[in-house]
């Protein structure tokens, strides 16, 4: 598809609605469930786990800054990966982010289903079974970003607002109800407690605490609809960060130091209670507080859908205005200037595999939600791998992008920067897969199937003397500096930023 024959998004959104989309990825429904999951298997460590997952997640940031500074784009994952490190890790770098969003739509949407009884138990109603709650939640918000970003984020914006509320009881009932014997021991490392046998636990959940943080990747997918992108991104970035940062550390230390790390664990099963966050606060908070940090936490979970819709379906329609994905996936809604498609194929798989979820639960040897996860954020750790090979590349690539980047890391930095990505996300998704090795081996078999589909493309596409890798390979005049308004009909002749 050449660039005169696909549609640019004209709609754009401000630096607010994009926070609230960054915030919504980045907490979401995984802080009302992950925390307790956390206490249950490290206890009070949890609390110095939180603050050692930050720095990770700073170079994360600086990532995003400089490529997202640097390069504005729609899909950014994707077209760092296929002009900066190769068409083939462009490619990877839609088929892999791709699986790890229609898991982490099910992940969100089943402790949606999984808060409910919060929210049931307290009014004159009767439970609500759990596939049309998911089926509810993923449908409503595949209408919703099908008819626009602009409409999305408003609603965004009114649901981040919910979220923090809920999560400012959490703390705020927390730090009333503070004890510091709470926190002692640290470590527990007696017979029967979680560190008795190794530290292990510990340092796996720096790990999983570090894992929503990578959420703030979505910034760099949206560029194309984001008012000022080169100003904003790293403005977006840095406030959304810092809120991030404060609201997941206050909600860890109050968890752990108002109440015993012991009420994490449901006693009848010995793993995590139900309803996270809301089912500990029981014990120290009133039936109303509760009560909001339930309705903050089904909210969450509408966050984590919404901004998963409306961030990657933008990387399905840039790979495909490439025609690495069928160009069909490139349309723009003629009336709502949304990538209709994209955003139809991101929702249906999970609606489509929703109802094997308790199937599948009983086969596997862990439970469906971490399996969920693992498959998510192996999928992020590798797109944060080509990143930072991306961002190692970006001043020899793109030298112009990189010296007026608004936000310019020095070459020293740039690197330590770069190499910490690769490294921190390929030890990382080690650890985290050991988990659930099965998760692990289901994105590398489907790595190897998409990837017969790319070669098979790369060839059709020869016989009809098209050089799809030579495509993949240079921005559109829209995406260069000093582009046009995305109206021309030819590409970039080569990666430069004239």
């Amino acid at each position: 598809m050449s660039e005169g024959e696909f549609k640019l998004i004209s709609e754009q959104i401000g630096p607010l609605a994009a926070i609230a989309l960054l915030i919504g990825t980045a907490l979401g429904m995984s802080i009302f469930i992950v925390p307790t999951q956390m206490a249950a298997v490290a206890g009070p460590s949890i609390a110095i786990a939180i603050v050692l997952s930050v720095v990770p997640m700073v170079l994360g940031v600086l990532l995003l800054l400089q490529l997202g500074g640097a390069i504005p784009v729609a899909g950014g994952i994707y077209v760092y990966g296929s002009r900066l490190v190769g068409p083939y890790w462009g490619f990877l770098s839609i088929v892999v982010p791709v699986l790890a969003v229609w898991a982490y739509l099910l992940f969100a949407a089943l402790g949606f289903a999984q808060y409910l009884p919060v929210i049931t138990g307290a009014l004159p109603v009767g439970d609500v079974p759990t596939l049309p709650a998911v089926w509810l939640l993923l449908a409503a918000f595949l209408v919703l970003n099908y008819v626009g970003i602009q409409f999305a984020a408003r609603v965004q914006i009114g649901l981040v607002a919910v979220l923090i509320t809920g999560m400012l009881v959490f703390i705020a009932g927390g730090a009333m109800a503070f004890d510091p014997g709470n926190l002692t021991p640290v470590f527990p490392t007696g017979s029967g407690e979680p560190l008795a046998d190794s530290y292990a636990p510990f340092f796996l959940v720096i790990v999983l605490l570090y894992i929503p943080f990578q959420g703030f990747a979505m910034i760099i997918e949206i560029g194309e609809e984001l008012r000022e992108p080169v100003k904003n991104i790293p403005r977006v970035l840095a406030v959304g960060m810092s809120l991030v940062a404060l609201l997941s550390v206050g909600v860890v230390v109050a968890l752990v130091g108002a109440a015993s790390w012991e009420s994490a664990i449901d006693p009848a099963t010995g793993e995590a209670v139900d309803g996270g966050i809301a089912a500990v606060g029981t014990a120290f908070l009133p039936g109303w507080a509760v009560l909001v940090i339930g309705i903050a936490a089904l909210f969450a979970a509408a966050t984590t859908v919404n901004t998963l819709f409306t961030s990657y379906s933008r990387t399905v329609m840039r790979a495909a205005r490439d025609d690495v994905v069928p160009s069909f996936f490139a349309a723009v809604h003629e009336r709502f200037e949304t990538p209709y498609r994209a955003v139809v194929l991101l929702g249906i798989p999970p609606l489509l595999a929703a109802p094997f979820m308790g199937w599948f639960d009983s086969i596997i040897a862990v439970d469906v939600l971490d399996w969920l996860v693992v498959v998510t954020v192996t999928g992020i750790f590798i797109s944060f791998m080509v990143g930072g090979v991306a961002l190692w590349k970006l001043p020899q690539e793109f030298p112009k992008r990189y010296e007026y980047s608004i936000y310019t890391l020095p070459m020293p930095v740039l690197k330590v920067v770069a190499v910490g990505n690769v490294v921190v996300s390929f030890v990382f998704m080690l650890l985290v897969a050991a988990s659930a090795p099965s998760a692990l081996a289901f994105v590398f078999v489907w790595i190897v199937l998409t990837s017969a589909g790319y070669v098979y493309r790369i060839r059709s596409s020869a016989r009809r003397d098209v050089d799809l890798r030579a495509r993949m390979s240079l921005l559109h005049k829209h995406e260069s500096i000093g582009g046009g308004d995305g109206d021309g009909s030819a590409e970039s002749g080569a990666n430069t930023d004239d």
